[in-house]
């Protein structure tokens, strides 16, 4: 029989259960419960090895980029395997192949698992083979779950029409929760600087860095007092990762400030006055709630996701999608806003955060969530 004191959180990376999901599991961890991290071994890995109550299990099948049915099959006999062994009282998965391998392999080992959807990735949204065997996968793996998460209602809306998943079935969670101490309130004062626009993202295509990028010439070409910065990681890996040598481009060009990546963002949120994010698409984009939670006010598209975050025109503006043009026209919007309206735009997105996006609110839904699911 799995036991009720053992809780384990699957996902394609050490480091997005480090990021995303740290207080979570030390909440977990106070309240008596052993945690199980299952995840490819990278240099967050450490932390999990050390830390009192958390046990790290390397993933060795795991390869998140790969197209293979062999990979696919060992990384579900590989999951199996730890679950026959540790018997967790209830499993997380979170990413795609964590929420199909992971959840068949949960209901093999008599398991109970809960599909954490935290977006829906390129390959799945866009129209190809891919996506076909991906629904054909998530309708049945999903099956075998207690329950299926969402991170905002559109991609919950998909997978209902879409016959992967009864709609008894699914819940909403509100993301993954801001420490709305550490990300504290700063709100705007008047300044003479540039007003500073930073996209917070990994530096792929499908988060409108193109976009960002082009809109940030349309507004120095008006000669207003603005700043456009950048802070993310190379994600050399994916297919529609951003070129080093067009970052450089922009930077000779004097169009944006690359700031490089960190593990802590909060200086940059504090030294910016709004944070813009023109993606394609999210699950709950982080970055916007950590904004918010400091008092920033956001730009960002009008698409899944950034839309649950973003009260148009209360705690920031909504652009339309790849639209260069009217991403300008927001940030001129708020350029032109006085310091009282930038001020109100940034207290009523840390009123947004404090009353439905915390870390305490999502863990305290954890936790009820596990009294009732766990076996």
């Amino acid at each position: 029989m799995p036991s009720k004191q053992r809780i384990a959180f699957v996902a394609n990376t050490s480091w997005s259960i480090y990021k995303f999901r740290l207080q979570l599991l030390k909440a977990f961890v106070q309240k008596g419960f052993d945690v199980y991290v299952l995840a490819p071994r990278d240099k967050y890995s450490s932390f999990f090895e050390h830390s009192e109550g958390i046990f790290f299990i390397e993933l060795k099948r795991f390869k998140s980029k790969s197209i293979s049915v062999q990979d696919d099959l060992s990384l579900y006999r590989e999951l199996l395997s730890h679950y026959k062994s540790i018997r967790p009282g209830l499993i997380f998965h979170y990413t795609i192949k964590a929420n199909i391998y992971g959840s068949l392999a949960a209901a093999r080992a008599s398991c109970p698992a809960v599909a954490v959807i935290t977006g829906l990735g390129y390959m799945f949204t866009a129209k190809s083979i891919f996506k076909f065997i991906a629904s054909l996968l998530y309708r049945y793996a999903l099956k075998k779950t207690e329950e299926v998460w969402f991170l905002n209602h559109d991609d919950q809306q998909i997978f209902i029409k879409a016959g992967l998943v009864p709609e008894k079935k699914t819940f909403i969670l509100p993301g993954e929760g801001v420490d709305a101490t550490a990300f504290h309130a700063a709100p705007y004062e008047y300044k003479t600087a540039p007003i500073s626009f930073l996209l917070i993202a990994r530096l792929i295509e499908h988060k409108g860095v193109y976009e960002f990028a082009a809109a940030a010439n349309l507004l120095h070409a008006k000669k207003l007092n603005v700043q456009f910065s950048i802070l993310g990681f190379f994600d050399e890996k994916s297919a529609v990762a951003i070129p080093r040598e067009r970052l450089n481009q922009w930077e000779n060009d004097k169009t944006i400030n690359y700031l490089g990546a960190t593990d802590n963002v909060i200086p940059f949120i504090a030294a910016a006055d709004c944070i813009v994010l023109p993606s394609y698409r999210e699950g709950l984009p982080l970055s916007l709630l950590e904004g918010a939670s400091m008092c920033k006010a956001l730009i960002a598209t009008d698409v899944a996701g950034c839309r649950e975050v973003i009260r148009d025109g209360v705690n920031g503006l909504l652009c339309r999608e790849k639209d260069p043009a009217d991403l300008a026209a927001k940030m001129e919007h708020y350029y032109a806003l006085p310091a009282a309206g930038k001020k109100a735009m940034g207290m009523a997105g840390r009123e947004l955060v404090l009353n439905h996006f915390t870390q305490d609110i999502v863990t305290s839904i954890y936790l009820a969530k596990l009294n009732l699911l766990k076996r």
